[in-house]
């Protein structure tokens, strides 16, 4: 989108140029806005999934007239999604797919005229037809860069950096990011016009004298940019008096406001994070061979830039099938530093929570899984009649071999002392037997028991057997929740103990409540009753 009527206010100082007069330097083209502009002629092979060349053959016609004057392209392409466009980005989204239903609904009318207008609307530039002109470019030579995020900031830094004479785009997002020299609207002849930065001082339309380059950033993202809609009633060249007029964004806003114009909370900080995105987003440095900040981040803007996205590790092999999904990409490498940065969040310090996490910490230590209580009779099943002899070897060798395991286990982990250690393994297989008899379809042997037994044998359990639940076959001990019912109860009193013995004092505050305010008696000094007739309306009588 850039920066809507921008280009328009800066005609005076606009030059012709033909590509013949960079002949020798070095210039980065913005590549998705030549592939748009081929789209155009194919769009609606494009929309429906139709195989076709000819936005690659634009390109390509682009590419080779630069190289026949001489003069060497670098094509870089976008990358990752930068956060703070991904509202712009879905909106651009959502109006893509709108133009695509009404394409094929004026298709089906047999209007394809209005079709093909507005399947031009609805192409969409994807990483395929991105890698499908990168594979062109390896085999005709021709150097590219996949930017780790947006092209604008990567041209830029190639050309304030001296790695590029000049950049060749569509979109005025460059001049806010200060890029020295662009020729726009070149053609298939060669022609464009020429922008270069310090000729701001001498334009006509727009008075920039006084203006440095933050004033004439601020003023690009007040009036609306990718990264921040502007207000209401706010276009550029309100915002540029404004800016004129109070030389900084902050001090407009405050004027904005006692004006009684009706600015969001929220909008002063999103108005920093964009100043921020133009200034440091992330950029490759082909020289070093790394990924940096267009320009050096101070010490005062702290590390809570996650809004300009992570580190892109893709460029470094870790994942390929990033937004672009290009190979090839190899060249780049991650800081010695290491990628990631571990971020820490700020504990939240409150009265209430705190001592509820530490009451749901002390139960979960406590809290034992229930048990299944033995029997005795499930035990004799063992010697039972229905368990045929070569059973019956093979569940004992597998009792025997649970048992030696269990014995080495730490003694922190055994049974209740009021039960022998193993008597309880002994019953789960005891019961897993009686079950694995009576139902032969069940294809486990052995392994099902073993891994039973240790199972049951990791929880821990603890608490006597009773001789109570001898006549279930398979229970469940639940005496033990009335326990919990006492832990709660205790922990209750204790919370209300905690929380009564708390007193409000004037300025304080408990858990983000405020006290109550206390009534306040009215001392106006009005009477108690008013005679209104004295302010009731009587007609004046007209003269005859």
């Amino acid at each position: 989108m850039g920066i809507q009527g921008l280009l328009p206010l800066l005609k005076s100082i606009m030059v012709p140029i033909h590509i013949k007069d960079l002949k020798g330097c070095s210039v980065a083209v913005d590549t998705y806005s030549w592939l748009h502009k081929g789209a155009l002629c194919c769009s609606t092979d494009l929309c429906k999934g139709i195989p076709t060349t000819r936005h690659i053959e634009y390109c390509m016609h682009r590419v080779n007239l630069l190289r026949h004057f001489g003069v060497k392209p670098i094509l870089v392409f976008d990358g990752g999604l930068l956060p703070m466009k991904s509202e712009q980005e879905n909106k651009r989204a959502r109006i893509r797919k709108e133009n695509f239903a009404r394409a094929v609904e004026h298709e089906s009318d047999g209007n394809s005229a209005a079709a093909f207008e507005c399947y031009q609307k609805a192409v969409d530039i994807s990483p395929l037809v991105a890698r499908e002109l990168i594979q062109v470019l390896k085999q005709e030579n021709v150097q590219y860069i996949v930017a780790p995020y947006e092209a604008d900031a990567q041209m830029t830094f190639l050309a304030i950096s001296g790695q590029v004479d000049a950049v060749i785009t569509e979109d005025s997002d460059l001049i806010p990011f200060g890029c020295p020299r662009i020729i726009f609207k070149m053609d298939k002849f060669g022609q464009g016009v020429q922008f270069q930065y310090f000729m701001l001082q001498k334009n006509k339309e727009l008075g920039f004298e006084g203006f440095n380059r933050q004033m004439l950033l601020e003023m690009c993202i007040l009036s609306g940019c990718d990264y921040l809609q502007s207000l209401p009633g706010m276009g550029l060249k309100r915002a540029h008096a404004s800016i004129k007029k109070f030389r900084s964004y902050d001090k407009v806003l405050k004027h904005l406001r006692y004006s009684g114009v009706s600015v969001p909370p929220s909008y002063e900080e999103s108005f920093k994070k964009a100043i921020h995105t133009f200034q440091y987003q992330r950029v490759y440095d082909p020289i070093t061979e790394n990924v940096v900040h267009l320009c050096n981040i101070s010490d005062d803007i702290g590390d809570e830039l996650d809004f300009l996205g992570p580190y892109p590790s893709f460029f470094y092999g870790e994942n390929l099938t990033a937004r672009l999904a290009i190979a090839g990409t190899s060249q780049f490498k991650a800081p010695s530093g290491g990628a990631k940065k571990m971020i820490d969040l700020p504990v939240q310090k409150n009265l209430l929570t705190k001592y509820f996490c530490f009451a749901s910490l002390e139960a979960k230590r406590k809290f034992r899984a229930p048990r299944i209580s033995p029997t005795i009779a499930s035990q004799s099943t063992l010697d039972s009649s229905s368990v045929s002899s070569l059973e019956h070897e093979t569940l004992e060798a597998a009792v025997s071999e649970t048992k030696n395991s269990a014995a080495s286990i730490d003694d922190s982990k055994n049974l209740d002392s009021g039960s022998p250690p193993n008597s309880f393994i002994e019953y789960s297989f005891a019961t897993k037997i009686s079950d694995f008899t009576e139902s032969p379809s069940h294809g486990k042997k052995s392994a099902d028991l073993l891994w039973m037994g240790s199972s049951y044998r990791d929880h821990n359990v603890e608490g006597p057997f009773t001789e109570k639940n001898a006549e279930e076959k398979f229970g469940t001990n639940i005496s033990h929740l009335g326990h919990y019912s006492e832990i709660a109860e205790k922990s209750m009193d204790r919370f209300v103990s905690i929380i009564s013995s708390f007193r409000y004092t004037s300025g304080s505050r408990v858990s983000g409540l405020r006290a109550p305010l206390k009534d306040v008696q009215n001392t106006c000094s009005r009477p108690k009753t008013v005679d209104f007739s004295q302010y009731a309306y009587e007609p004046k009588r007209s003269k005859d």
